[in-house]
């Protein structure tokens, strides 16, 4: 080998250098000349003829066929081949010829660019003088006069026949001209010949390229073991020559098995995953066998199920068929994604990142779903599914697959753009996510006010039922969302400042500076109390206790029911009424040193009252009940209230309207003695210490709206989840 390599280093000529590409037929001396790059003027050299008349079967034929002992012996492995590049600037006539599938090489002249997204290139295309087509001879090449082929405007004119130049299968062939006519260094076998190698060539590199692209797509798109990867990268199929259309068939099962709690606190799923793959034919015995387990933070079956078929179509080659043994929901929700045209109504669905990459990947890799399979394919099918269900069911039952995966949401983005929160990826429903969002933002300012600490304080109790709760508070109970009225809009006004202890008391009047009020003390009762709003309940202005009210408010409502002939609801009443005296005259574990009427009147509905009863009907008595007593407390305390305070307001001759004036600050610091000075230092300091409170609140709040997104973000739902965000101003 050394000495050959020497020898041909040495420029001595070996019997391949002088045999055309399929090692049949000896070159001609001029052919063999211009493949050398040396002149073709001179004489044929004897050493040449003579060599002629050794390797040519027979020479008074016109055939350079070689000798039967010398065939086989010896193979092009070096062919000098000039490759078109569309990119570069061409000398002037200088003919690109390919070969075009069932037709003899095709040649054309580069002459211009071309606007279509397909070819770069525009020629005038050549064609061969049929009397004179020989297969061992150069051919006749002469200007077509219109074809098939012609892309010009000017068809009917007798212009030049304008052709698309092929882009990645053409090469420059050297020319000269005889008889008027343009004729190659090269026969039609051998120019056939290099073509189709090119074609080959070609081929070859874009199939080693989509190979590449696609392990590197394993490496970006799986985190997995070494071994698993491996599998995946091995079991990728790579095109044919004969560049047809082929079917595969990918069938994917999975199974939930125990959830666990990871090392960070948090409840994982884990889900047990079997993949097959077939090819051509469902019932060949070959097929590609994968399985692996998936840890997912929620219960998201459909989701682990687009993310497999992803892995799925990492093996299959470009052009395409794929028949899909998955979930039928699945398969319609892949279906009416890639059909959808409105971009707007895609980044509403929940796996918006995982359909686009799916659609995203088939249309680049020409990959189509079919839905129409015959009977007996379908009957395979349903074996192999039920061979997928044994694994998993009996064989893998409650144990993990050998090989543990993960999906990185990176390398599923599509978009230039995408919706990211704190290196979270926004993984598709993006309207909803935002929605949701803003839900966390109001329910993050309820839990940051101050007017609601003790309500919160202790929030991990799980004392309260905060969805009964919120729809008691909003009016929910007695009216829709649609509807709005005067009642409506008092009553909910009413539950609301009740709930932040914010009623128009003396106190609060006096907070706000109302100028005809001399102090905040209660003008009903001799006790020389403020009134404030635990003040209302407990005055001894008051016709009866609030354990008064609660126990004939009971009585009440058993008359109410007795009075519109709900003698069913009165037997659910008296087996609980005993129950639900018993739960609010004991102490709150929230409200500390107060019992649960006290959260009654607040209008929050403690959980206990859920745990009496299983049954529904029975419980929706029970809130009834509990309502009925809220408005029993309204109607006995704080209406009798508002008609005894306007009463004695009006013999001391205040108006409604002069509850709303305020005090001259300004004159009544004056008139105490204080300077002008004084009174605007007074007024910094108090600024001061008011946003030094507000700032130190907004970084409270900022923690908890955070937490709040991110649960939103980690797929949890937070609508009815109270407990999990506790309140924390007060423990810092």
């Amino acid at each position: 080998m050394k000495s050959a390599l020497s020898r041909r280093n040495k420029k001595v000529m070996f019997i391949e250098d002088v045999l055309d590409i399929d090692g049949v037929n000896m070159k001609k001396w001029k052919h063999m000349c211009i493949e050398l790059g040396v002149s073709t003027k001179g004489k044929i050299p004897k050493w040449f003829k003579e060599l002629e008349g050794k390797l040519i079967d027979n020479t008074n034929e016109n055939t350079r066929k070689i000798k039967k002992e010398y065939m086989g012996k010896f193979e092009r492995s070096n062919i000098n081949i000039n490759y078109f590049d569309e990119s570069e600037k061409q000398g002037k006539n200088t003919i690109i010829s390919w070969n075009e599938e069932g037709e003899f090489p095709v040649f054309a002249v580069d002459k211009k660019g071309s606007k279509s997204k397909k070819y770069k290139r525009i020629g005038i295309h050549y064609t061969y003088k049929e009397d004179t087509l020989d297969w061992n001879n150069s051919p006749l090449l002469i200007m077509c006069e219109g074809c098939e082929k012609n892309i010009s405007k000017k068809k009917d004119n007798n212009e030049k026949c304008l052709i698309y130049i092929e882009n990645k299968n053409s090469r420059i062939i050297t020319t000269r001209k005889e008889e008027g006519v343009i004729k190659p260094y090269e026969t039609i076998s051998t120019l056939i010949k290099k073509n189709e190698c090119i074609r080959a060539i070609s081929e070859d590199e874009e199939n080693n390229e989509e190979i590449n692209r696609k392990i590197d797509q394993i490496d970006r798109l799986i985190k997995a073991e070494d071994d698993f990867i491996t599998i995946m990268k091995n079991s990728l199929f790579e095109n044919e020559n004969d560049r047809r259309a082929k079917r595969y068939y990918l069938m994917i099962e999975l199974k939930k098995i125990k959830s666990h709690t990871n090392s960070k606190g948090k409840r994982a799923f884990w889900y047990n995953i079997i993949w097959i793959l077939k090819e051509n034919n469902v019932n060949k015995e070959e097929e590609i066998l994968m399985s692996a387990s998936y840890e997912i933070f929620n219960e998201n079956e459909f989701k682990i199920l687009i993310r497999s078929i992803i892995i799925g179509l990492i093996l299959i080659n470009s052009n395409s068929e794929i028949v899909l043994g998955i979930n039928k929901n699945v398969k319609k929700l892949i279906k009416e994604f890639i059909t959808n045209t409105s971009n707007r109504k895609k980044i509403d669905n929940d796996y918006y990142i995982e359909l686009l990459y799916i659609e995203d990947f088939m249309t680049k890799n020409d990959i189509n779903i079919v839905e129409e399979i015959n009977e007996e394919e379908v009957i395979t099918m349903k074996g192999i599914k039920k061979r997928m269900d044994q694994i998993l069911g009996k064989d893998l039952k409650e144990k993990k697959m050998r090989y543990k995966i993960e999906i990185i949401e990176n390398a599923l983005l599509i978009n230039e753009y995408n919706l990211i929160w704190r290196k979270n990826i926004i993984t598709g429903g993006f309207r909803n996510w935002r929605k949701k969002v803003s839900m966390a933002l109001w329910k993050n300012e309820i839990l940051n006010s101050n007017k609601l600490n003790d309500l919160f304080i202790f929030n991990f109790k799980k004392e309260f039922d905060w969805r009964t709760t919120l729809e008691f508070i909003s009016n929910r109970t007695t009216f829709t969302k649609r509807q709005c009225s005067s009642e409506d809009t008092n009553e909910r006004s009413y539950r609301i400042k009740n709930l932040l202890k914010d009623l128009p008391t003396y106190e609060t009047l006096c907070k706000r500076d109302v100028d005809t009020l001399e102090n905040n003390k209660c003008i009903r009762c001799d006790e020389n109390e403020i009134e404030t709003w635990d003040h209302i309940w407990i005055c001894n202005d008051n016709e009866a206790t609030l354990d008064e009210i609660l126990r004939e408010s009971i009585s009440k409502f058993e008359e109410h029911l007795n009075k519109n002939g709900r003698s069913e609801d009165i037997t659910i009443l008296r087996n609980h009424n005993i129950n639900i005296v018993t739960i609010l005259e004991e102490r709150s574990h929230i409200l500390i040193g107060k019992s649960r009427i006290w959260e009654m009147l607040r209008g929050v509905f403690n959980d206990r009252f859920n745990h009496l009863t299983k049954i529904k009907e029975e419980l929706m008595i029970i809130k009834e009940c509990w309502n009925f007593i809220y408005k029993e407390f309204k109607t006995r305390i704080w209406l009798i209230r508002c008609e005894e305070v306007a009463r004695l307001e009006k013999l001391k001759g205040i108006q409604k309207q002069d509850l709303r004036k305020k005090k001259r600050r300004r004159e009544q610091d004056q008139q105490e003695g204080d300077s002008e000075e004084n009174t605007e230092n007074k007024k910094t300091n108090k600024k001061d210490k008011k946003k030094q409170k507000k700032e130190f609140d907004k970084k409270i709040n900022i923690v908890t709206r955070d937490r709040l997104i991110g649960v939103i973000t980690d797929g949890n739902n937070i609508e009815y989840n109270w407990d999990l965000i506790p309140k924390i101003t007060d423990l810092v």
